[in-house]
């Protein structure tokens, strides 16, 4: 009888512990996961800055070099042919893709707008909010090292269209949507933080759609 006793006694000490070790498995599964998505997140940033930086170079020193005074007809395949862009983000018919697989836009852009080839720019959109701030507070350096003109960032689908611009490059923000250039007057590289949540900021879309425009 005692032994019957001490048996079932230890099989519940048993059950008890099991229990209590899938619990803290759990537990750490949960930070584990939790852990991996920032890292994964911090990766796509640090890859997103990477592979701009070195577009924009390229692409500018090879203009450059070609003495051109425009930059008409930049496309997808000129910077996979020339070899501008790192090979990874090209997908079929030279579509391009950013960090987190969505697509990438590049071409000329005017320096005051839209219209014209005398600059050119790169347009994407970063799925989340964190990312979106980590992205538009970086210090992008400054016009005359790097040709930045300016980085524009918005949630609202509506105001996209006006990232290209920024009159004298001074900058400027509003609801969800924010313009950065360096030594902007109103709004400058890099963004303020304060600036970048509100423009990251969105209660309609998952998306931020992100400009960088050089010269």
């Amino acid at each position: 009888m005692n032994k019957m006793c001490r048996t079932n006694a230890q099989s519940g000490r048993s059950m008890i512990e099991m229990l209590g070790v899938l619990a803290i498995i759990g537990v750490l599964s949960v930070g584990g996961i939790a852990g991996y998505s920032k890292a994964m997140t911090k990766y796509r940033i640090n890859k997103t800055i990477d592979q701009f930086t070195q577009i924009s170079q390229n692409v500018r020193m090879l203009y450059g070099k070609q003495r051109q005074k425009n930059y008409r007809n930049l496309n997808g395949r000129i910077l996979y042919k020339a070899n501008l862009a790192p090979k990874e983000m090209f997908g079929s018919g030279y579509s391009m893709t950013n960090a987190w697989g969505l697509p990438i836009d590049i071409g000329p852009l005017g320096k005051d707008g839209y219209d014209g080839d005398t600059a050119f720019g790169i347009m994407t959109q970063i799925p989340s909010e964190e990312a979106c701030i980590e992205l538009a507070t970086q210090d992008w350096g400054d016009n005359t090292t790097t040709g930045l003109i300016l980085i524009g960032v918005t949630s609202n689908a509506g105001a996209q269209a006006g990232l290209g611009y920024s009159v004298n490059c001074s900058g400027e923000s509003g609801t969800n949507y924010a313009i950065a250039c360096p030594g902007g007057s109103k709004v400058s590289v890099p963004m303020p933080v304060d600036i970048a949540v509100d423009a990251c900021s969105n209660a309609d879309r998952s998306r931020a759609t992100f400009v960088w425009k050089f010269f």
